[in-house]
């Protein structure tokens, strides 16, 4: 794993930037790669699957910059069973973002290329998806307060990673860990201080 790419660089045409990890795809994901972009099927397929073990990956883990258009709503048509709306996310890439993945997506295929890699593949896909719940300092500029409160409904705490305005370039689970035992430690504290 590198995070040499992390930092805003000016020589780049985006802000922020990239972790490169090493990734294990597990084998049905890479049968679907091989499906999908080489047409691979019946005993193509499980010829080239055969070569699972000699298959390396680098993960490409960038940051993708908070967005007004992410957000989540509930659906104006799609209900669950009790006939409630359910949640609808609203998900997009900024130009910026776009720039910084087509520059690790380079940068993963030189380092597999410079390690003799005869061919290459990238898949996006994304993960650690965070937001649409901002943590901050008052209702007109966040979601939750600092002890990740709603500053809407009473009594209502949201400790996952909604909470952070963007992930980084690592799994954000230790950080949404740590903010969850924060306020867990708050809670213990303000209830019986009727603080809530």
């Amino acid at each position: 794993m590198t995070e040499e790419f992390y930092e805003t660089d000016p020589r780049n045409d985006f802000v922020r930037g990239y972790a490169l990890q090493t990734v294990a795809p597990l084998p049905i994901a890479m049968a679907h790669l091989l499906i999908e972009q080489d047409g691979a099927c019946g005993e193509t397929l499980i010829r080239r699957m055969q070569d699972y073990n000699h298959y390396a990956a680098i993960g490409v883990l960038g940051e993708i910059l908070p967005d007004q258009r992410n957000f989540v709503s509930l659906h104006p048509s799609i209900k669950d069973r009790y006939g409630l709306p359910v949640a609808f996310s609203h998900f997009n890439l900024s130009d910026n973002d776009r720039r910084m993945m087509q520059a690790g997506i380079g940068r993963a295929r030189a380092v597999l290329e410079a390690a003799g890699a005869t061919e290459t593949h990238a898949v996006n896909r994304y993960a650690h998806l965070v937001g649409t719940c901002r943590m901050g300092f008052s209702p007109s500029d966040s979601v939750v307060d600092r002890w990740c409160r709603s500053w809407d409904v009473s009594n209502l705490f949201v400790c996952d990673g909604s909470v952070l305005p963007t992930q980084g370039s690592a799994n954000p689970a230790i950080t949404i860990s740590a903010l969850a035992a924060r306020t867990a430690d708050w809670l213990r504290r303000a209830i019986p201080a009727g603080d809530v």
